[in-house]
Parts: structure tokens; sequence; C-alpha cells
């Protein structure tokens, strides 16, 4: 090139701007400067732009890095020189500078760090134009891995931050995409640079950036997840600032556009990303209210699986948590009066019924409780999706967690006693929400309604889904022997609180007719058994022991027809009624009986329950009276079928001790001998279902030894 490709360049000037010397290209820098000054005073835009275009593409062009850092300094000289004129060129001037932060050569990196810092700190506002570009720039040079460079863009960072925080003319909708770009890339650096600007902006509150917090959450807490704790330690500190301002003045906070970010960061599995995003839940349902219940179906699926932790890192969350849950329990529950029409049911259904299938008791014990809270608050919605909740309520009975069967229980009767959709029914869908029925009244009096038993029963029988609950419960103990053995007792005794007792035997009763014989035996003795030895079943004992209405001889054939399927139990239900005589009948039948090791072990239990203070009475009318001879017959019957054991040696002494003659007045006839029992044709359907069981059991050997 000649002089004259250069002008309005000298080319001793040229040749001190591209020395290696910094001094020599200081020297030709001022010399630029006072040039500009010149052609500025002058007015003379044309040779102004032809400098620049020199400086900023000719010299620029050249690969000798010489060359560039003084094509930096005269665009930097260029910038002093105008003044506050450089706002007139400022994208002549940034660009080409900006461009060389880019380049391989530290030192030309760091040059144009230093000319940026000088052309923006002259132009000040009128750099806000450029900020997309000089942003962009910083975000790469904050991971930049020459120290001086950093040093240099750290300086150059905090200008640019100074100038848009106290520029009236910066546009935070321009600026906050650029931050949250970063806030998603792998770079540390980069998401250590856009934490630091976030920081920056908030601090000034007249830029108003917590109206683009939505914008910004989710790349925080993306941020939050960083494996850099000094990041980290950045991020919560931000965030932790961001909530103290939400909880100081809620009013101009967007709640709807930011929940749902915080549900999807509060299922994390990282603690202290899902620990920020629960407290935040917790301080949204606080100062939002009700608008948190379109979003209940997610706040519930964040919230419950933490109710499963037990380890004390997680503590803090499942605490908080547990906030959440009782919060938004109690907004559904004022919602009520409004109908809950915010409330997206279907919704929240579909989310506790997945929630049933996790493994933790304390999550499916809080989804049942939802479950049966929302039954209580709103029956009318819920009896419309009672079809999509049953199942998965009836699959809890069989889980080994107490507290969870009971729960579900609580639930089904709940389900049981609400009226069909679309119905008003007579069941008044109250029962099982305040935790007991009308049974469970009469078990804390000690005594029995007068007509609370037989009305409860119509009322389940008009139930649409409290036959098939139990039909699903019997299929479920059908399915698992060991559920029986070792829950049935317990399932039994939680629905005589729930729903009453005779609703319960009813309807158990008769369901397990229709099963096969080995399920409806062992049925009839579990049922039998509480019975005569539970605190829940005392009153309905004391109503069958009195068998003075048409309802207890109603519900005595009822069982009956299920407990022929065990000739003890059955005995023992003649005996509980004052049927004496036909206890005898039966008894001796019993020789045609298999008898068994099981047979006669039941045969033991039911001696010993005639030693228990259950039969006392039974004992006393030994002494004489109505029916005293065909008890007496009955039991030395039931003395003959057992062997010289303990159990023939005790009901033998106790025999004994009765006196031949009564030694108290005759008591009036029981109340019993005024029904009208045809005990002929019972005791015709005894014998064939013990023939049916008979041949049961033959069936169930083949089938044994079949069985390679």
């Amino acid at each position: 090139m000649t002089e004259r490709d250069y002008a309005p360049l000298s080319g001793a000037c040229v040749r001190g701007l591209c020395d290696k010397l910094y001094e020599k290209r200081k020297f030709a820098g001022v010399e630029i400067e006072k040039m500009v000054k010149d052609f500025s005073d002058a007015n003379n835009t044309n040779q102004i732009k032809r400098l620049i275009r020199v400086l900023g593409q000719d010299l620029m062009s050249s690969t000798n890095p010489n060359v560039k850092n003084g094509a930096l300094m005269g665009l930097s000289s260029v910038a002093v020189g105008l003044g506050k004129g450089s706002v007139t060129y400022i994208s002549e001037l940034t660009q080409p500078i900006v461009a060389c932060l880019g380049e391989s050569e530290p030192r030309v990196r760091y040059a144009a760090t230093e000319a940026l810092f000088n052309v923006l700190k002259i132009a000040r506002d009128a750099a806000l134009t450029q900020f997309p570009l000089v942003f962009d720039a910083l975000a790469r040079l904050a991971a930049d891995p020459e120290p001086q460079v950093r040093q240099g863009a750290e300086l150059l960072d905090r200008l640019v931050k100074d100038i848009a925080t106290e520029s009236p003319a910066l546009e935070l909708a321009r600026v906050v995409p650029l931050v949250r770009e970063r806030m998603y890339t792998r770079s540390a650096a980069a998401r250590q640079f856009a934490v630091a600007w976030v920081s920056a902006l908030d601090a000034a509150p007249a830029l108003g950036l917590r109206r683009h917090l939505p914008d910004l959450l989710d790349g925080l807490f993306t941020v939050l997840d960083d494996p850099n704790p000094e990041i980290r330690r950045m991020c919560d500190v931000q965030l932790n600032e961001f909530l103290r301002s939400i909880k100081k003045d809620p009013s101009e906070v967007d709640f709807q556009a930011m929940i749902n970010i915080l549900i999807t960061h509060a299922q994390s599995t990282e603690e202290l990303l899902q620990l920020t995003a629960i407290t935040w839940l917790k301080e949204f349902a606080e100062l939002s209210g009700a608008g948190v219940l379109p979003h209940a179906s997610g706040v519930l699926r964040a919230a419950l699986p933490c109710l499963a932790y037990t380890d004390e890192p997680r503590k803090k969350i499942r605490e908080t948590a547990a906030t959440v849950n009782l919060q938004l329990t109690k907004l559904v529950a004022e919602a009520e009066a409004e109908g809950a029409a915010r409330l997206q049911l279907d919704a929240v259904v579909d989310v506790l019924t997945q929630l049933l299938h996790h493994s933790s008791v304390h999550t499916k014990v809080a989804t049942l409780d939802w479950i049966l809270h929302l039954y209580s608050k709103l029956p009318a919605e819920m009896s419309e999706r009672t079809e999509h909740v049953f199942v998965g309520v009836v699959g809890c009975l069989t889980d080994a967690a107490d507290d969870v069967v009971r729960r579900a229980l609580a639930v089904l009767a709940e389900i049981c006693s609400c009226p069909p959709a679309g119905g008003t029914g007579a069941a008044g869908g109250t029962r099982a929400a305040g935790g007991t029925g009308a049974a469970a009244g009469d078990v804390t009096t000690g005594a029995p309604g007068a007509d609370s038993y037989g009305e409860d029963y119509c009322d389940l029988e008009n139930s649409p889904y409290y036959h098939k609950f139990l039909n699903a419960l019997l299929r479920l103990l059908a399915a698992d022997e060991s559920l029986l053995e070792d829950r049935g007792a317990f399932i039994i005794r939680q629905l005589v609180v729930l729903v009453g007792a005779e609703a319960v035997y009813r309807g158990v009763a008769g369901a397990a007719r229709a099963r096969e014989p080995r399920l409806a035996a062992r049925l009839a003795d579990v049922l039998a058994t509480l019975l005569l030895t539970a605190p829940e079943l005392h009153p309905l004992r004391l109503r069958l022991r009195a068998f003075d209405d048409e309802a207890a001889v109603s519900l005595f054939r009822t069982l009956y027809l299920c407990w022929a399927h065990s000739p003890v139990a059955l005995l023992a239900l003649c005996l509980l009624t004052h049927n004496y005589a036909h206890c005898a009948d039966l008894i001796s039948t019993f020789g045609d009986l298999e008898i068994t090791v099981d047979f006669l072990t039941e045969v033991d239990k039911l001696v010993q329950l005639i030693e228990s203070p259950v039969f006392a009475y039974l004992r006393l009318e030994l002494l004489g009276g109505p029916g005293s001879a065909e008890l007496r017959a009955a039991l030395f019957g039931l003395l003959m079928l057992l062997p010289q054991s303990e159990a023939f040696h005790m009901l033998r002494r106790r025999l004994h001790c009765a006196p031949h003659v009564p030694h108290v007045p005759a008591q009036h006839a029981p109340s019993a001998r005024q029904w009208d029992i045809e005990f002929p044709a019972l005791l015709a359907e005894f014998k064939r279902v013990q023939a049916a069981q008979r041949e049961h059991r033959m069936l169930e050997r083949r089938v044994s030894r079949a069985r390679p």
C-alpha cells in the first residue's frame, strides 16, 4: 500500500500505529485524536468516515497482530477525539472492535477489551444500541482461557453493567432473553456471567426486573443445579432475594406464570433445587391463595412424594412439603363455598390415583386423605369420578401398612355412602368424613341404636358401589390366602367402625355365599370370631343375643346361610342367639362330618369362648329355666365330640358344676321363641353346604395329587 491508500493517515502515523511497542502506538493514537478533533470542528464527516474505514477495515484485515492492535488503538483514539460526537459513529466504531474479541491471539483480544472500554465509556447510553453484540462478546470473554484477557473483560463488563443499570433507555425486554439464553449453556463461566447480570439488573429497582422474573425463573433453577458450588451459591442468594421482594410486595407478581416452573423443579432429585422450589411453592400458596387451585394437581404431584423422605438431610424438604399439602387442603375447603370452580378436579384425581401406587406409606396415606377430603367437600363432583378412583383405592387394601389400609377403607366407606352421580340417594356422604358412622357411635355409648343398623344397611343397599366393593374385597382375599389370615380381621373391624356392624355383616356374609367353599368357610370363621370377641361388635352381639326384633332374626338367617360353611362358627351363632335346641340338632349331624385336626381346634376355641365373659349369661342359664335342658344337651353333645383334651376336661368340669335341680326361679322364655324360624329348612341347607364343602375338598386333593 502507498501512503495515499491510508489517507487521511500519513505513512509515519500508520507505521507508529502498527509498531510492536505500545509507546509508539500510543503516540500515533494521540495524533489521530487531534486529527479527528480538527475534522469534527470543521464538520468534515467524510474524512471521519474515511478514517474509521481505514482503521476498522483496511488495517483490521491484516493478519499481523501488531497491525490489528494499531487499528484498535486508532479506533479508540477516534472515539476520544469525537467525544460526544462518537454517538453518530457508534456502530462503525464498536463492530470491528467486537470482532477482534474473537481473535486467536490473546494480545489482540486484550487490546480489543481496552479499545471497547474506551469507546463505551465515551458513548455511554448510545452504546445500548449495540448491547446484544457487546453482551454476546462479554459472555464469551467470561470463559476466556487467558487470565489477562478475563481481567480486561471484567473491567469492561462492570462498565457495561453501570451503563445499562443507569440508563433509562435500557429495554429489559431485549436484555432478558440474552441473559436467559446463557443460563442454559453448559459453560460454568457463562452461567456465572448470566447470574451476575441478573443480580446487577435486580439491584436497580427502577428497571423493574421482577416483572420479567417468569422469563428468568426456569433458567435460574437450572443454574441452581450446577456442579460448581460457587455458582450454586450465587444463584441461591439471588433466588432468595427475589423471593424476599415477592413476599414484600406480592401485588405485582405474576404467580400464574411461574408456578408450573416451580412444580417441575420441585420434583428434582437434587436436594438444594428441590428444597428451593418447594419453598417457593409454599410461599406462593400463602401469597396467592386460591390462585394456586388451577395448578393443584401439579402441586400435589410435587409435594406428596416429598413426604416419603425420612433421612435427616431432606427433613426440611419433607416438612415444607407437608406445609404445602396442608395449605392446599385448606384452600380447597375454603373454595367449597364457591363450588371450587378453579380446581381442575379431573387433573387432581388423575394425579392422586397415580400416587396410590407410590412406594412410600406416608405418600399413600396423604393421597388417600386427599381423596377422602375431596369426597367430603365435593361429594357430587367426586361421585362422577368414582369409577376412576375405585380400583386404585381397592388395591391399597393389600398394602402392608395398617395406616394405608385404614385410610383406604375410609375412602371406600365414603364412596359407598355418597349418593349416586346425578342423584340424591339416602346416604348422606358425610359418615366416613367424620371418621365414624352410626355403628361407631354405638361403640362409644356401649349400646346399639334403636333403628340405626337397618337404616345403614338400607342406605348401602342403594349404593352402586357397596356390593362392588365387597366383591372386590373378596376377590383380593381369594387371590392372596395370607391376606385373609393377616389382615382379614383388621379390615372387617375397620369397616364396622366406618359403615356399621350390620351393614358389614350382612354384606360380607351375602357376598361370601357366592364364593368358593373354602374361602366362604374361612370368612365365616373370621366373622364369627370377631362377633364374639371384638369390642366394635359389642352392640351387635347384644342385639343378636336379645333376638327380640325382626331385624335381628333377619340378620340371623343371613349369617346362618353363610356360616353353614363353618360348623363350629354356626354353632357359636346359635348359642349366642339362644337357639339351643337347634344347637343340639346341629351337633347331632357333626358325626357325619369329616372330623379333622382343624375342626377339633375350632371346637377347642369355642370351649375357651364358653368360659370367657362373652358367654357368662349362657353359663348362668345352665342353672335352670326355659331352654336349660336344650343347652345342657347341646353342651354334652359338644363334650362327646372332643377327645379327652384340656378343652374336654374344662367343659366337663363346667357341666358337672351345674346342679341337676335348678336353684333359681325360672325366667321368662327367651324372646327368640316368638319368631317363626324354619329350622328344619336351615338344617337341610347346612347339610347341603357341608356336602358341597366335602366335594370341594375331594376335588382339591385330586388336583393336588395330579400335580407333578
